[in-house]
């Protein structure tokens, strides 16, 4: 799941208050919170003394039914009823702005604490039954200011006490008779006590409303705390999930994880793109079903890394099948879970290494070509000059004069053949002497139908009467007069000029031993790349020669060289384009060149492959 930007710009710049630290700051919300919940306890303890009121009167009580109802003590109830009511409608009118709700927070102590007064007073004062009021209320202000608010209810508390106990040895002019309830004034008054008994009476509840101060203080202190660290550690832990999901997802290596019977149980967005899966193709299946080759594989006690990784381990190299391509080179390692309980799955850290292995051998194979073609290129320079030499040598006994007829014969096949060898040696120095590229603007369209032109002037050609001709979209292209800016590119014509040539020539090559001898050339393209293709109606090529027809002095004609193809694949690549073949509709092969529009502006006709 992926944390929304403001979230994880929250989560990051979250600040904590040490263990250490103060007295934990009360939030709007909080203190909202606690009013209301304060207020309901004082409702709920007031719907109790109600109903205890009517119990009273219906005769439950010391005393018969009530000739009058106890309207005194249900005004009292009602009192407090609005009081609360209006405290809470104030608080959810101002829950924003921080100090009318503590005002609100310190009227609400002093309801309690007169709540609980008036219930005494109205019971015999310190002979009540009700005395325990005055510790609720200390609790409730513990609840809503913490320790502030515990001090002060219990202070409250304790003037109210002292108070009641002046009033019962007579230090205070006042009777709390008026004030009986009506269940109580059917009774005898109670027997003044004694100032020693009284004294002692409010010296514990004093006692007992500051112990439940400290005391509740405490404890709603330490729950705060508390609270506050396990929003901590969830904001903590928020921020380690997001960053351990950005780095498990933009890791660059496939990563999944597996339960214990092998089943995989989470996969990064790279591992789905080398496996070229969905979530929906892993989770839940075997780990074996994706990878079969990991069931022969032992798990190792440490990673196994790949050579061009950095770290140092055992490789594990597997290859893996996959449709329509050849088989897909991972490199896996492998680690189990470390659980005291038992086995708790594994994690499978993989990378695809088919590119760079095919690279690898690519520049292996490019740097045997750059010896070989370095050391042949030097002896093909040697070999030119006598071969110029025997070539002039035959002329000049030929037009001295020959003795016989089969003189003159051998005569020309040795000029013939030296004539063949320098073509063969003036080609084999071209491919092994790679010039840098002079790209130009130029229009396709005049390149290719200048060569077209020259191939069907080819002896070769003509002798054999084969039809090179133009296929239907170039035909198009050539009368394309609107859209001619498409079919200029940058690039080095001249290369150009001899990839065209050579294909042809390839096809003109490849048609000759069949009984339909059609050669088409055709142009195509987008708004980024450039397509030149060359059908023939030829034999076609076989699949097993496939892999090897770019390689150079591979090939299956007679009298072909090798490097015509290799030459054609060479100054493609220098372009930074691309050259296959495939099944032609004219019963041959069609090969087929994607250019872009602009070339390198700094590249080998030879990709850089060859030293000059």
């Amino acid at each position: 799941m992926q944390e929304s930007p403001n979230r994880r710009a929250a989560l990051t710049s979250a600040w904590f208050e040490p263990d250490d630290a103060g007295p934990v700051p009360i939030a709007d919300d909080a203190l909202v919170d606690r009013i209301k919940w304060t207020t309901f306890a004082r409702v709920l303890v007031l719907t109790a003394v109600l109903l205890f009121g009517i119990a009273m009167d219906l005769g439950m009580g010391p005393q018969p039914i009530a000739g009058m109802p106890e309207t005194g003590l249900y005004k009292f109830a009602t009192a407090f009823y609005f009081l609360s009511f209006f405290t809470l409608l104030a608080t959810l009118l101002t829950r924003h702005r921080p100090r009318v709700l503590r005002a609100l927070a310190l009227a609400s102590i002093v309801i309690d604490v007169a709540m609980a007064s008036a219930l005494v007073a109205s019971t015999d004062g310190l002979e009540s039954v009700f005395l325990f009021g005055f510790p609720l209320a200390v609790l409730n202000g513990a609840v809503l200011l913490e320790r502030f608010g515990a001090v002060c209810s219990a202070t409250l508390a304790a003037v109210v006490v002292v108070g009641l106990c002046a009033v019962d040895i007579g230090a205070l002019p006042w009777s709390l008779l008026p004030w009986r309830v009506a269940w109580l004034r059917g009774l005898a008054p109670p027997t003044p006590p004694s100032t020693f008994e009284a004294g002692m009476q409010a010296l514990v509840q004093v006692a007992a409303v500051y112990g439940t101060a400290l005391l509740s203080s405490h404890l709603v202190h330490e729950l705060a705390r508390t609270r506050q660290r396990a929003t901590q550690q969830r904001r903590e832990l928020a921020r380690l999930r997001v960053r351990y999901q950005d780095l498990v997802q933009n890791l660059p290596d496939g990563l999944l994880t597996t339960s214990p019977d092998g089943r995989v149980t989470g996969i990064n967005f790279a591992g789905l793109h080398i496996l070229q899966l969905s979530g929906g193709d892993v989770l839940a299946h075997p780990l074996t079903d994706l990878l079969p080759a990991l069931a022969q594989a032992p798990l190792a006690g440490e990673l196994q890394v790949a050579r061009d990784s950095g770290v140092g381990g055992h490789t594990q190299e597997l290859a893996r099948e996959r449709h329509g391509g050849p088989p897909q080179l991972l490199a896996c390692r492998r680690v189990a879970f470390s659980d005291p309980a038992g086995p708790a799955g594994e994690l499978v850290v993989f990378r695809d290494m088919t590119d760079a292995r095919r690279r690898e051998e690519e520049h292996r194979s490019r740097e045997r070509l750059a010896a070989i073609g370095a050391m042949a290129a030097a002896v093909a320079h040697e070999i030119r000059n006598p071969l110029a030499s025997i070539s002039g040598a035959a002329q000049m006994l030929e037009s001295d004069g020959a003795s016989s007829d089969v003189e003159r014969q051998l005569l020309r096949i040795v000029q013939r053949e030296s004539a063949r060898l320098s073509d063969w040696i003036d080609e084999f120095l071209d491919f092994a002497r790679p010039r840098p590229l002079r790209p130009t603007p130029c229009d396709v369209r005049d390149m290719v139908a200048e060569t077209l032109a020259a191939v069907q002037r080819d002896p070769r050609a003509l002798e054999a009467g084969v039809q090179v001709r133009m296929a239907a979209g170039m035909r198009a292209a050539l009368t394309d007069v609107a859209g001619a800016g498409r079919w200029r590119v940058v690039a080095d014509v001249e290369l150009l000029r001899q990839v065209a040539w050579n294909l042809l020539i390839n096809a003109l090559q490849a048609v000759v031993a069949t009984d339909v001898r059609v050669v088409e050339i055709d142009l195509g393209g987008d708004d980024d790349t450039v397509v030149i293709a060359v059908d023939d109606s030829g034999a076609g090529i076989e699949p097993e020669e496939l892999p090897h027809i770019f390689e150079p002095f591979w090939t299956t004609k007679g009298g072909g060289t090798g490097l015509g193809l290799a030459t054609v694949e060479r100054h493609v690549a220098a372009h930074r384009g691309e050259v296959h073949v495939e099944r032609s509709a004219l019963g041959g092969a069609r090969f087929i060149v994607r250019l872009p529009r602009r070339a390198p502006t700094s590249a080998f006709a030879g990709g850089g492959v060859l030293p000059g």
